[in-house]
C-alpha cells in the first residue's frame, strides 16, 4: 500500500479559488465603472434635454435654447422638440397679434356705441324725432358690425372646422351652393362659370371649411361691387376665383389683403371687419393650398385660391357623384 498527502493539492486549489474570486470581483467592478461611464455619456444629452424642457415648463419661456442636436436618435428627438417649440412660438405670436389687433378694432364700434348711448341719455326727451332715429340707426349699425366682428374673431381664433377630415370635394358644387345662398341673401346676380379648357377636378379639403371660404369671397365681392353689377365665380381644375366690379387692388397690396384687419386706401370707407380674407387664407393654407388676389382685366378684383387635387379614389367618392346630379356649366339667376 502507498499513501500520499493531499495537502499540496488543497493548497493549490485554495490559491486558485482566491485568485478567481478577486479577479472576478475586480472584473465586475471595472465593468460596472465602464458601464456607468458609457451610459452616463450616452444619457447626458437626454438629461440636458430633460432639464431644458423642465425649465420651459417652469418658466413658460419658449425662447429657452435646447442642447445641440447630434446625428443619433437623441439628436432626432432634440430636433423634433425644436420644431415643436418653433410651432408653439409662432402660435403664441399669432395669438398675441390677434389680441392686439382685435382690441384696436373693437374700440371703434364700442366708442361709437357708447357715444350714441350717452347722447341719448343726456338729451332724453329733447331730441328731434329725426335725430333720435339717426342715433338709433347708428346704434343698430354699430352693434351689428360689432356682432359680426366678434363672431369672426372667435371663428378665426378657434378654427371651428379643425374636427373635419379632408376628403374629395367638388369645387363646382361648392361654388354653386355658395352662389345660391348669396343670391337669396343679397338679390345680386352671381355667375358660376366652369373653365372648359381646364375642367374642375375634386380637391382635397374640409367641406364645411371650404364652403366658408367661398361664402367669404362672395360676401367680399358683393360688398365692393356697385349695386346692379354681377359677381362671377370661375372654377377650373383646383382653382376658384371670384371676380367683382369694385375699385380693384392697388399694386403691392396683393398679399396684404389677406392680413387680419387690413384695409387698403381704396376700401377705407367700405364697411366690414377686415377678417373675411384672413379666414380664407388660414383655411386654405391649412389644407395645403395657396391664395391669390389681383386686379382683373377691365377693372375690379379677382380673389381666390388653389387647392391640391384629390387622388383618383377620392375623385370617385360622394362629392364627385354629387356633381353628376347637379351644377350647370353656367348659371346666372338674379
Amino acid at each position: 500500500m502507498v499513501g500520499q498527502s493531499y495537502e499540496g493539492a488543497a493548497r493549490v486549489d485554495g490559491r486558485f479559488l482566491w485568485r478567481i474570486s478577486w479577479t472576478t470581483a475586480a472584473a465586475i467592478g471595472l465593468a460596472a465603472l465602464l458601464g456607468w461611464l458609457v451610459l452616463g455619456r450616452i444619457l447626458r444629452p437626454v438629461r440636458r434635454l430633460a432639464d431644458a424642457t423642465a425649465r420651459i415648463t417652469t418658466t413658460r419661456d419658449l425662447a429657452t435654447p435646447l442642447p445641440p442636436a447630434g446625428s443619433d436618435e437623441i439628436g432626432r428627438l432634440t430636433r423634433s422638440f425644436e420644431h415643436m417649440l418653433a410651432a408653439l412660438r409662432r402660435s403664441r405670436a399669432q395669438q398675441q397679434r390677434l389680441v392686439q389687433d382685435a382690441s384696436h378694432e373693437l374700440r371703434t364700434p364700442l366708442t361709437s356705441v357708447r357715444g350714441s348711448a350717452e347722447l341719448l341719455q343726456r338729451a332724453r326727451g329733447r331730441l328731434a324725432p329725426e335725430d333720435e332715429e339717426q342715433i338709433l340707426t347708428t346704434l343698430v349699425t354699430e352693434t351689428t358690425a360689432l356682432d359680426d366682428l366678434v363672431r369672426e374673431l372667435v371663428e378665426l381664433a378657434t378654427d371651428r372646422h379643425t374636427d373635419e377630415e379632408p376628403e374629395a370635394v367638388d369645387l363646382a358644387v361648392v361654388a354653386e351652393d355658395s352662389a345660391r345662398r348669396c343670391r337669396l341673401r343679397t338679390g345680386r346676380v352671381v355667375l358660376v362659370v366652369e373653365d372648359d379648357a381646364n375642367p374642375p377636378v375634386p380637391v382635397r379639403a374640409r367641406p364645411r371649411a371650404l364652403q366658408r371660404c367661398v361664402d367669404n369671397l362672395l360676401s367680399n365681392a358683393v360688398r365692393f361691387s356697385p349695386e346692379g353689377t354681377p359677381v362671377a365665380v370661375r372654377v377650373g381644375g383646383g382653382r376658384l376665383a371670384v371676380r367683382d366690379r369694385g375699385p380693384g387692388i392697388a399694386p403691392g397690396e396683393e398679399h396684404a389683403v389677406f392680413d387680419r384687419f387690413y384695409r387698403g386706401p381704396r376700401t377705407q370707407a367700405t364697411p366690414g371687419s377686415g377678417l373675411g380674407l384672413a379666414i380664407v387664407h388660414d383655411i386654405v393654407t391649412a389644407d395645403a393650398g395657396t391664395v391669390f388676389a389681383a386686379t382683373a382685366d377691365g377693372g375690379g378684383a379677382e380673389v381666390g385660391f388653389v387647392l391640391p387635387p384629390h387622388d383618383q379614389d377620392g375623385a370617385n367618392g360622394p362629392s364627385a357623384r354629387g356633381r353628376s346630379r347637379g351644377a350647370a356649366r353656367v348659371v346666372a339667376r338674379p
